[in-house]
């Protein structure tokens, strides 16, 4: 009787660490990056250098665009408010390009991981694995 107790404690403590959902963080590399940069699941999408890229900023409709020169390559998010400050989260469509065909998701929620003084946003989705920084001019 003792030896089924014990195999269903253990059975028990397994599926309970089974069960838990790992939230990991935004990848480091990403969080200290210079350029601008799409990742879903752990794969960059879409990166551009400061020089090579476009950035957008609507106001009045919260939206982000970072592409190419021909807009042939890019990543939006329209956010329901601004990014202001760091630990604000935020809902969010995103779309972005991929192999010649546009990717979207709704219904995101990103979370601020850091502004940079250039206006410069890196925002994180932990239940997604998506990691975006944008960028907003400063005033």
């Amino acid at each position: 009787m003792r030896k089924i107790l014990y195999s269903l404690a253990a059975c028990l403590a397994l599926a309970a660490l089974v069960s838990c959902e790992e939230t990991r963080g935004m990848d480091a590399e990403i969080l200290n990056s210079e350029d601008y940069m799409l990742e879903v699941n752990g794969r960059i999408v879409q990166g551009f250098t400061e020089s090579q890229c476009q950035m957008i900023f609507n106001a009045s409709r919260k939206e982000f665009c970072v592409g190419d020169d021909k807009m042939t390559e890019y990543y939006t998010l329209v956010c329901n408010k601004v990014p202001a400050a760091k630990g604000e989260t935020l809902n969010v469509n995103l779309s972005w390009t991929m192999s010649g065909s546009v990717q979207s998701r709704e219904g995101l929620r990103f979370t601020v991981e850091k502004i940079g003084d250039d206006g410069r946003i890196w925002l994180w989705d932990a239940k997604d694995g998506i990691a975006a920084i944008v960028c907003k001019p400063v005033n």
